[in-house]
């Protein structure tokens, strides 16, 4: 049966998962795509649009075949000049990473000129043309007129400069578009991400509806940074101040594009610091899970080498990019790939649930998610979201809102470990307290034992005087006088063990206060291999428990009864205490009935005695309430 539950767990639902997971990123894939948008497209580097397709498509991405003129930058003058024989190629946008255009011989850097002819329908009217990111910079001509610049795509004084911008022209009948683009700067060149066309209402629409959504994305993002730290500050727990820097690392993977939606930067260092930081959420999320189930060093370590090493290849990449072959770059592609496969997520997860550590399952599942992000990532590349984020953004959101949701919980833990020492440091002061006062009435009792020892011999000898003198009625008169003032005061023992009787003891005392019936019977043999703090936390927790219940009790006769023995190498404790039938109880908890949360007393004793390997059940019925408790001892 356990075996079945297991590959239920650990197959079954990963598998559905796997699956719709997957299903989603193909939906994705189909309809927020920018690659598999409805539109005309050009052909041989010519767009005709009718009047009935702008109205059906008001919105399109300029993909396929667009001209291509490598190591060449024309403006619209010197295209005109330009040699017959000059050579020309179609290319669509995606297709090739930079401008070697698949030619591992050619340089990945250098200068270009894209160029593609609209034939728009009649009627002079307003259009919208969005240019993403272009590495590094670019002149755009509308016709002989220069529309937009960004950096200096000149040769002989390059400048490189990052933005998204969007310009808006008014056209009719055939338009002319020229991009001269030029690179030294980045592993990637030229115009690698399809720029958006269409009506100006259109356009400006998917625009402000993917910064939206980025603006959401981050603002959740920073949440997470500010409640993580805070939390790590004030609780002092080092897995919140990794999670604040995995949504830092994650902010800066994400922000970028929204970033040049508003502002122009270069490309270093912060295209360098932008892929660096992918890398090192992967890093991250390998040593947050680690810790989160408390994996050792043999399945750790390895995978958390293997992802710094791909971090610091990432930045040693980034920043000699302008230096890198086209074969170095294909090389960093094929290592990116084996990490981003994501296979240690799934791994450790699994390998946590097979150990039996906590919060390993809703590891495995989001870490399934993740794992079918960087796959769709891998085998379906020629994705660029219309509205959305990109798969790797998705997938590590939802292993982020997972990491959050188990550290949220690890937390909840460690603070009601927190509330345990303390009530055990609590129980631990009121023993002191208790032996201080039981060491008192000892003294007290020896004191006034000494006292009627002393006295007593002085009773005898005014006894012995008046046998002298036969005075039977002075002796009669002299006891009668004697024994009113005389108090025999029975010392009460509980148990044999000093500290546990110093306990038992004062909560008798508290008993009586309240006028409860209370009983105990608690042996225990020389050498018990138990501490007396943990008894002591234990009964304490056992007895005040037992007290206030006593207390709230209104009607019927009150009642504590402790017995206690050891047998067989175990210690069996069964506490019995009246109480008034009012108990707050959910999922097999007991919760305090002074304040909110489960009670403090009994997360103590079940704390000592899973600490001792023990087992403890709690039981009301009949207005009773039972604690039986059953701890191993080695000797």
């Amino acid at each position: 049966m356990k075996n079945a539950k297991k590959l239920f767990l650990l197959g079954v639902i990963p598998f559905f998962i796997l699956i719709a997971s997957l299903f989603m990123f193909r939906l994705l894939y189909r309809y927020d795509n920018k690659y598999t948008r409805n539109g005309a497209q050009p052909i041989c580097g010519v767009l005709s649009l009718s009047e009935g397709e702008l109205a059906q498509d008001p919105l399109r991405y300029l993909i396929r075949e667009w001209e291509f003129y490598p190591n060449v930058s024309f403006s619209p003058e010197t295209f005109a000049k330009r040699p017959a024989d000059t050579y020309r190629q179609y290319v669509s946008v995606g297709q090739y990473g930079g401008m070697e255009t698949g030619n591992y011989i050619n340089s990945p850097h250098g200068c270009c000129t894209y160029r593609l002819t609209l034939h728009l329908p009649p009627g002079l009217r307003s259009y919208a043309l969005e240019l993403p990111e272009i590495y590094s910079s670019y002149s755009l001509y509308l016709d002989n007129e220069l529309l937009l610049q960004s950096g200096n795509p000149a040769p002989h004084a390059y400048k490189p400069a990052i933005n998204n911008r969007m310009v808006i022209f008014q056209g009719e009948g055939t338009a002319v578009l020229l991009l001269a683009v030029t690179d030294y700067s980045w592993i990637y060149s030229g115009m690698v991400y399809p720029p958006a066309f269409g009506t100006v209402d259109a356009v400006s629409s998917a625009r402000e509806t993917r910064h939206m959504l980025r603006i959401a994305s981050l603002l959740l993002a920073s949440f997470g940074v500010f409640l993580s730290l805070y939390i790590g500050v004030r609780a002092r727990w080092n897995k919140g101040f990794l999670y604040a820097l995995l949504c830092l690392c994650h902010i800066g993977y994400t922000a970028f594009p929204l970033l040049h939606g508003f502002f122009t930067t270069g490309v270093q260092p912060w295209y360098t610091l932008n892929l660096t930081c992918f890398y090192f959420i992967l890093l991250l999320v390998v040593i947050l899970q680690s810790r989160l189930c408390s994996l050792k060093g043999v399945f750790s370590i390895p995978w958390i080498t293997v992802c710094s090493l791909g971090t610091v290849i990432s930045l040693a990449v980034g920043i000699f990019a302008s230096r890198m072959s086209v074969s170095m770059l294909t090389g960093f592609s094929f290592i990116s790939g084996l990490l981003k496969y994501g296979i240690y997520l799934l791994i450790t997860s699994a390998m946590a649930f097979i150990l039996q550590k906590k919060y390993s399952l809703l590891l495995l599942y989001t870490s399934v998610i993740f794992a079918a992000a960087l796959l769709s990532d891998r085998f379906m590349s020629m994705y660029e979201p219309v509205y959305g984020g990109r798969f790797v953004e998705i997938g590590g959101a939802a292993l982020m809102v997972g990491l959050f949701c188990v550290l949220c919980g690890n937390l909840a833990e460690a603070y009601r470990r927190s509330l345990t020492m303390q009530e055990e440091h609590r129980q631990m002061e009121r023993q002191l307290a208790m032996q201080k006062d039981h060491y008192l009435q000892l003294t007290e009792q020896i004191n006034a034992a000494r006292t009627a020892s002393h006295d007593l011999r002085h009773h005898m000898r005014t006894l012995r005087g008046l046998a002298d003198k036969e005075s039977l009625e002075g002796i009669r008169r002299y006891l009668a006088e004697y024994e009113p003032s005389k108090e025999v005061h029975d010392v009460v023992t509980y148990s044999n063990n000093p500290a546990a009787d110093a306990i038992l003891h004062y909560y008798s005392t508290a008993a009586a206060q309240i006028h409860a019936d209370f009983d105990a019977v608690l042996l225990l043999p020389e050498g018990l291999d138990f501490t007396d703090a943990d008894l002591c936390i234990l009964l304490g927790n056992l007895m005040e428990n037992a007290v206030e219940a006593c207390s709230r009790q209104k009607a019927g006769r009150r009642f504590i009864i402790l017995k206690g023995k050891t047998s067989r190498k175990q210690l069996r404790l069964v506490a019995d205490n009246s109480f008034d039938g009012v108990i707050r109880q959910k999922d097999g908890h007991y919760y305090s009935s002074k304040r909110k949360g489960m009670g403090l007393g009994i997360q103590s004793v079940q704390a000592v005695v899973e600490r001792h390997g023990g087992l403890v059940s709690f039981e009301a019925k009949d207005n009773i309430f039972q604690v039986s408790v059953l701890i191993p001892l080695d000797h």
